[in-house]
Formats: C-alpha cells, structure tokens, sequence
C-alpha cells in the first residue's frame, strides 16, 4: 500500500489533511503528517525522507507557498515521492505546477484523486489521467478535467484526528476542532469562499452538511478517540449553519450526546431570539460574529455583505441576554480608510459591547474579488510576500499606513476601555512597535485563552513558535514541535510506473 506524507508549516490541524487520511487508512494505505518549525531544514527533510513516502501533499494557502516552493525541489532529491499541492491557493493559482518539484496540483477536493492516486501507484500504472489533478508528464502538462463527484458527506468517514496526536500540542489538547460541512453561502468579495462556489458548480452542489445525527457521532467519537480530556469543542466551520431548520434539529442532539460548551461563527440572516436561546441552552460558550467594519455603507458595498448595523445590534442584545459571549471583527488596511474612520467606528463596537475585537488587516490575495477592485490594485507594492501573522504587518502601502499599523494593535483596548482612548491615539504617532506589540499581547493573550481555549502549555508552544523561532531560525537549529516520528522498517518499493 502507498505511503503519504502531508507537510505543513503551521500549527493547526488542517481539516482537508485529517479528512484525506481518514479515506486513504480506510483503503489500507499508510498517512503521517509532518509539521516543519522552519528552523532546520536539513532535518525535517530528512524526517519526511525517513517515512520512504510515495507521495508528498502540501495543503497550501497563499502565506505558504514560498515556503513549499522551496522545499519541493529538495524532497524530490531526497525520496521517489509524487509531489501534490492542493488547497485554496493552489486553484486559485493552477500555475504552480509549472515550478520546480511540484508533479501534480489538485484543482478540487482531494479525497477522490489522492484514493486514485495511491491506487496506480500500487498497481504501477500511469497517474497522468486522473480527473481532477493537472499533472506534469514528459510531454507537457497534462490539465484533466475536473471531478463530476464532490464528497458525500454522510458516506464520507469521519476525520482522522489521531493524525496529529505524534505532536504534544495537539495530544494534550483540552479543545478540539471539528467540522460540520463545507461551504458558505455568502459572496464576500475579501473571502475565497466565492470562488471556490463557483469553481465547485455553484451553492446548490458546494454547501453540504452532514445531517445532525451524523455530525453529533462523528464530534461523540472524536471525542473518545482523543487521549486527552475534552473540554471544548470548536466549530471551524465558515458558518456554523446554513438552514435554520438544520440549527434547530442540530443543537438539541448536541446537548444530549455532547453537552460541551462550544465556539463557532455566526451566520447573518434570518435568526430570531429563540434561536440564540437554543444556542445558549446547547452550550453556545463563544460565538464569532463577522461584522468587518461599522460602516455599513463599506460593509454592504465595499465588502458586499449586506448585513445591517441594527441587526448585528439586535442579536448582540440577545447574546448578551442570554449570556452568550461573542467576538466581532475589524479590518483595517482597506483604502479611503483614516485613522479618524476607525476612532468615529469605536462607538459601534461599544454598543455591541464584544468579549474580544478581533482587528486584522485585508491581504488582497490572488482570485478574489476585492483584489481587483481599482483602489486596491492602485496601492498594492511589487513583489512583497504574504504573511502568515495578520496583525503585524498592512500589505498596501496606503497614506498613514504606520499609524494605521500601531492603532489596529490596541484597538481592542481603545473599545474597551474608553479612558485609554486619546492616549493610545496620540501614542499612534510614534514609531515604537515593541511597545504596540507588547500592548498588543496583553488583551490578545487572554482573548486567545478565552478564544481558542487552549492550555498554558499550548500559549508557551505558540509563543515559541511566533515569537523565538524567527529569532533563532537564523541563528541555530532547533528540535521539532512533538516527538520524532519514527517509520517502521520495510523494503524499498519497487519502481513506480509515473506518466
């Protein structure tokens, strides 16, 4: 059976990579995820070469792609692997396959293709033709049409989440992270999700979910597979739910099976008060509420989310009711944007009155709409990479675009606590980041705990992976994150037949 290896520089488990895993191990053949800190090269090569795999997958969103680009080339003089990219930026950017050390790239959903994939490879046959991958042959580039079958959700298995149990951060995690379907039903012009509608035929066949029973047995057995108690369960669904009529089936089963406390995102539209009860009553601890900006104009016209300030108003009031704590969002970093638009905003933001205001600055990245726009093409900078860390660092090079960098930093604190208002403003004027980031640290640190959930062993993990390991990546090589996985002796697989 064929031996797949999954590679990834970021620490989260990838729910694409867990439900690829769970339909190859259910055909027989061999999956072990490697997470690179980016600290050791040579190493992590050599870790990734040490598990013999026959084929390497890169699951990649565009902050990565530098990263597995440089890395292909050398897995490919290391093992016989077939090298794959898939994900978001990867069918945004079907180009990829012309680099270096890419042989495939997969251009939808890849349970199916990788399950067919593996199969020619046992069997020695040729991989060129397989619907749904572009493949790179001898003769050129061979551009397969895409897949007639999406996933079914309720055939599908459910996720290998024991993938990830090799790394102790995940092991010893008191929350897990579970998906109920895929799909959003939005067109937000900042978000993938659009695209990646249309590219899989349009909503009708794109937004599944699995039916309320299934959803609550695949949660129930993640749960009793994990080694470490559960405290918390973590819909990273776009949004929680898509028809009411699913919600209010859904949320009952979940009390009664699972009865954890629970984060997820909202989903605007019609909802009424009895529902945020019925959240509430199954255990809604945490809810993320996608409010983008307080401008509504901006919001309904900018951002095509045509969500009104009045209701994003209403259902705070009833979260507040009924105790449900919940989380908004802000962007920053889109152009006719001043730092006098987000003081006036502030005021919005206080009568919602939200645990945690999230600020993150818009990345124009390829395929989406916003990027397009003319005021968004008009400030953005020649060949600048995109970063993984979106609090940090603006991608345009907008008018104030310092100012703007250090207020996003402490807005939180200024919608907080309107006493530190002016100060922090006027603070905004200077060029001190270590200051911004350390004030940055002390509301994000605790809204992560409240957030993510995750333990003091977790946030040390984190810390050393944000904060010390760009230090030291230059300076000397450090141990990877978890145990070494260590492969089980077997003979080298005979020659394989490519394309």
């Amino acid at each position: 059976m064929a031996r797949v290896a999954f590679l990834q520089d970021v620490m989260v488990e990838y729910m694409g990579i867990m439900c690829m895993s769970a339909v190859l191990k259910q055909a027989g053949h061999e999956v072990e995820v490697f997470i690179d800190s980016r600290t050791n090269t040579s190493r992590f090569i050599k870790q990734v070469a040490d598990f013999q795999p026959d084929v390497i997958g890169f699951s990649i969103l565009t902050p990565s792609i530098d990263w597995a680009l440089s890395l292909a080339p050398q897995l490919k003089e290391h093992t016989d692997a077939v090298v794959v990219m898939g994900n978001v930026h990867v069918m945004m950017c079907p180009e990829v396959i012309e680099k270096s050390g890419v042989d495939i790239v997969c251009l939808g959903e890849g349970e199916h293709p990788m399950l067919e994939l593996c199969a020619t490879l046992d069997a020695g046959t040729s991989y060129s033709d397989i619907a749904g991958f572009w493949v790179k042959t001898p003769d050129g580039i061979n551009k397969n049409p895409a897949r007639e079958d999406l996933v079914d959700m309720e055939a599908a298995p459910f996720i290998d989440r024991q993938l990830y149990n090799k790394y102790y951060f995940f092991r010893k995690s008191p929350y897990l992270r579970v998906m109920a379907g895929r799909g959003c039903p939005f067109r937000c012009s900042y978000c993938s999700n659009p695209v990646m509608t249309d590219h899989y035929g349009g909503a009708k066949t794109y937004l599944r979910k699995r039916s309320p029973q299934r959803a609550v047995e695949e949660i129930a057995q993640t749960i009793r597979e994990h080694p470490h108690r559960v405290k918390f369960i973590h819909f990273i669904d776009e949004v929680f739910w898509v028809k009411n009529e699913w919600l209010r089936e859904f949320l009952p089963l979940y009390k009664q099976h699972i009865g954890l406390p629970f984060f997820a995102n909202f989903r605007f539209g019609a909802i009424t008060e009895d529902d945020i009860r019925l959240l509430a009553d199954a255990g809604a601890a945490a809810m993320f509420l996608a409010t983008e900006t307080a401008d509504e104009e901006q919001r309904r016209k900018l951002m095509n989310k045509p969500v009104k300030n009045e209701q994003i108003i209403e259902i705070a009031g009833w979260m507040h009711k009924y105790d449900v704590k919940f989380g908004v969002s802000a962007f920053f970093g889109l152009p006719g944007d001043t730092v006098q638009d987000h003081v006036d905003r502030l005021a919005f933001f206080r009568k919602v009155q939200p645990k945690y205001l999230w600020t993150t600055f818009f990345q124009p990245y390829p395929g989406l709409a916003l990027t397009q726009h003319p005021e968004i093409q008009k400030y953005m900078p020649k060949e600048k990479a995109f970063s993984v860390t979106l609090h940090h660092d603006m991608y345009l090079d907008l008018p104030d675009r310092n100012r703007l960098v250090n207020m996003n930093k402490v807005y939180h604190l200024m919608m907080q606590h309107p006493t530190l208002e002016a100060p922090l403003l006027w603070l905004t004027k200077f060029n001190v980041p270590y200051l911004f980031d350390f004030l940055f640290l002390l509301h994000f640190i605790p809204g992560a705990f409240w957030w993510e959930r995750i333990s003091w062993q977790q946030w040390i993990v984190h810390l050393w992976i944000m904060a010390i390991n760009p230090i030291l990546r230059k300076r000397q090589p450090l141990q990877s994150t978890g145990r070494p996985f260590l492969p089980k002796n077997r003979p080298p697989r005979d020659q394989k037949v490519g394309v």
